[in-house]
């Protein structure tokens, strides 16, 4: 009993040392919503064969596409912030959070959101042209709520924080783009690769 408990507390104490590392880059509440789909590009209705091969807004100069990053954990933002400053959000971990629990899906931003942009920062109200909030791929999407395709969208809240998942070309230097070679970023390429399959 009390080696489970020093267990316990070790692992919280891991969990906090992580964290606190990790600091809150942007912050917020609203919805989620779906526009891509490189695993599965026939879902919900839609075929996102098109938009797979769409470039990416936070590689800048190098036309890199949702099919080049090869990943359905990649996550639009809202396109004003991100253009302002994309070295300080792109390839940056995300953790969403539906109805207050965290998801731990290794997200991260790599692209621009118009409806994020537009409308009120702090609206609670859906408004497809204009709501404060992120886009995903289908695959993530159905993974944080199963009635993402039926309504089209999710109440969420998300933090995006100060921890490099994979290296955009922000500047446009030429500079390579992919998964960091981290370790922690070497399970997350590897999650990546396949991501889980849940549907409703």
């Amino acid at each position: 009993m009390k080696s489970a408990q020093i267990i316990a507390a070790a692992g919280l104490l891991l969990a906090s040392t992580v964290h606190a590392t990790a600091s809150s880059v942007y912050s917020g509440s609203g919805f989620g919503t779906y526009y891509y789909d490189v695993v599965e590009t026939d879902e919900c209705g839609d075929n996102f064969e098109v938009a797979n091969t769409g470039q990416v807004e936070c590689s800048l100069t190098q036309v890199w596409t949702l099919n080049d990053v090869n990943s359905d954990y990649l996550v639009a933002m809202n396109h004003s912030l991100l253009v302002g400053d994309m070295s300080e959000y792109c390839g940056k971990k995300v953790i969403v959070s539906v109805n207050g629990v965290a998801s731990d899906l290794p997200l991260f931003i790599g692209d621009g959101c118009e409806r994020c942009s537009e409308g009120s920062a702090t609206s609670a109200t859906w408004d497809p042209y204009g709501a404060p909030g992120l886009d995903f791929s289908y695959t993530v999407a159905n993974e944080l709520n199963s009635l993402a395709c039926d309504d089209g969208h999710i109440e969420i809240t998300w933090e995006v924080v100060d921890e490099l998942i994979y290296q955009f070309d922000t500047t446009g230097s030429g500079e390579p783009q992919g998964f960091v070679s981290t370790s922690s970023s070497s399970a997350v390429a590897q999650a990546t690769a396949a991501p889980k399959r849940f549907h409703a």
